[in-house]
């Protein structure tokens, strides 16, 4: 019973004395109505003392100070470096600072007096919402720190002697660009001293497409074609070793594209090529390069053979001597390459060689086809188009017996190549493989008009130089014929590169025989 009297004075007491010192500490809060009390911290900020207009600008001037951090992540002994801010770094304040401002100001006299006794005793912190760009963090590791990544060596096969030479395949290393970026968020998030951030990316293993067992697989013959050059000159025939040497121990992997183009040009003098002859509007120039479309022919025809996917070859615009209509492949410029795919499941070695004034290419890969089966290539000719009339052209500067033959004539073909299909002798397919057109081109020739003034003589002297002309002019128009005849029959022995030119292809170079 005394205990209870007791409780109830010392209760009303202890209520006056919050009163007054509530009241005091109103009074004085008053003074600072418009700044959060101390003891308040955002993040690592402390707003006491401050306005809420204040405290924005300090929370914001220190995370600016966080955004300038940099970031290196290492791939051995490599470093790609970006700053926070770059990765996109930001925060929310969402309602921090009302918050922080409530501090000391919310419910009743008691509740607030003990709010502001006890920031005074320990210190309260209202985090910030911080983010990062996960795009950019991706983009920094895909494109910087990937650029570090050690790439993966296929394995591969070349021809030497007569014998097959294997290397080993390379395994790579590459950095996992999810993993290295949960690293980064993790450091950021949650284990952040505040300083400059390095770390290890997150690397791997990267394992070649094509290993020491897939090239072992390039052992078959898939096809093989060779094409003569006998009558060339020296230059048109070095032309014919240079493109074969570039092309030599190519190898293809599986749905790769080949191109000519890349691989033969450019047609320069420090690429391996010499001069040799070429039309242009009828007339003999020098080529650097000329005997290349005998390259890409030859190669042409054995990859017929291989049975591999054409994706580009174009016609000679006129026919050829060294392989049958509509089995030839054009270089010219950029607008005439011969391309193929590797349509198979392994390698493919492209061998060539030159030997003898005969260049060959081998197509080596795995053989996959019935040992019963057969292929034959067929040419269909549909039209036929004979040369327009001979196109004379006088020379001033030649005496009148003078006749040369300075591009021979040539037919015009349209035409067809099938592909054969043979099983155990009888044939089970004829698939149509192109179609050509080549143009008719008339004979050129060059006559000399000069007059030329004879000293007089006598009667007799004239009738024995007269006979003497005329069996001179019989012997030249027998040679003459002759000669008109080789060319028709072999344009090699006239000119190594007889062909048409259109004056519209003067920028994309000339088209060799």
């Amino acid at each position: 019973m005394n205990k209870k009297r007791l409780i109830m004075p010392t209760i009303f007491l202890l209520s006056i004395f919050l009163m007054f010192q509530g009241n005091a500490s109103y009074a004085s809060a008053e003074k600072n109505d418009n700044k959060i009390y101390n003891g308040v911290f955002i993040d690592e900020v402390n707003v006491g003392g401050m306005t809420k207009e204040e405290a924005a600008i300090a929370v914001d001037n220190f995370v600016q100070s966080l955004q300038q951090k940099e970031l290196a992540i290492t791939v051995g002994e490599n470093a790609a470096k970006t700053t926070l801010e770059e990765l996109g770094y930001t925060y929310d304040l969402s309602d921090s600072i009302e918050q922080a401002f409530a501090i000391g100001r919310s419910g009743n006299l008691i509740k607030r007096y003990k709010e502001i006794k006890d920031i005074e005793q320990e210190t309260m912190v209202f985090p910030l919402n911080f983010s990062v760009d996960d795009s950019k963090i991706n983009e920094f590791i895909t494109t910087e720190v990937a650029e570090f990544n050690i790439k993966p060596v296929n394995a591969s096969v070349s021809r030497k002697n007569n014998q097959f030479v294997y290397t080993d395949h390379k395994v790579g290393s590459k950095v996992n660009p999810e993993k290295t970026a949960e690293l980064v968020k993790n450091i950021i998030f949650n284990n952040w001293d505040r300083m400059d951030i390095t770390l290890q990316a997150h690397m791997e293993e990267d394992m070649p497409l094509y290993t020491r067992e897939d090239v072992e697989k390039v052992n078959h013959k898939l096809g093989s074609f060779t094409t003569e050059y006998a009558s060339s000159a020296e230059g048109r025939a070095a032309n014919l070793a240079n493109g074969a040497r570039l092309i030599n121990n190519t190898v293809i992997y599986p749905d790769e594209v080949f191109s000519s183009y890349e691989y033969l040009t450019p047609f320069t003098a420090q690429n391996g090529y010499y001069s040799a002859g070429a039309y242009s509007q009828g007339k003999v120039i020098d080529s650097i390069g000329g005997g290349a479309c005998q390259v890409t022919t030859t190669l042409y025809n054995a990859v017929l053979y291989a049975e591999l996917d054409i994706v580009e070859r174009a016609a000679h615009s006129m026919t050829i001597s060294y392989t049958d209509l509509s089995r030839d492949a054009a270089i010219a410029g950029t607008y005439k390459d011969l391309k193929f795919m590797n349509s198979t499941d392994a390698p493919i070695l492209i061998e060539a060689y030159t030997k003898g004034r005969r260049i060959t290419f081998n197509i080596w890969g795995q053989d996959t086809r019935n040992s019963n089966r057969r292929i034959e290539f067929e040419t269909v000719v549909l039209d036929e188009t004979p040369p327009p009339p001979d196109v004379i052209t006088e020379d001033p500067t030649k005496p009148e017996d003078y006749k040369r033959v300075t591009q021979s004539a040539h037919t015009g073909y349209k035409t067809e190549l099938y592909k054969i299909v043979y099983e155990d002798g009888v044939e089970v397919s004829r698939t149509l493989v192109n179609k050509s057109s080549y143009m008719a081109a008339p004979r050129y020739i060059t006559i000399g008009t000069k007059k030329v003034e004879e000293p007089k003589e006598d009667d007799s002297s004239k009738k024995d130089k007269k006979k003497d002309k005329n069996i001179q002019t019989e012997k030249q128009n027998d040679n003459q014929d002759e000669n008109e005849s080789n060319n028709l029959t072999n344009p090699e022995e006239h000119l190594e590169a007889d062909v048409f030119w259109d004056q519209d292809w003067d920028v994309e170079g000339y088209e060799d025989e």
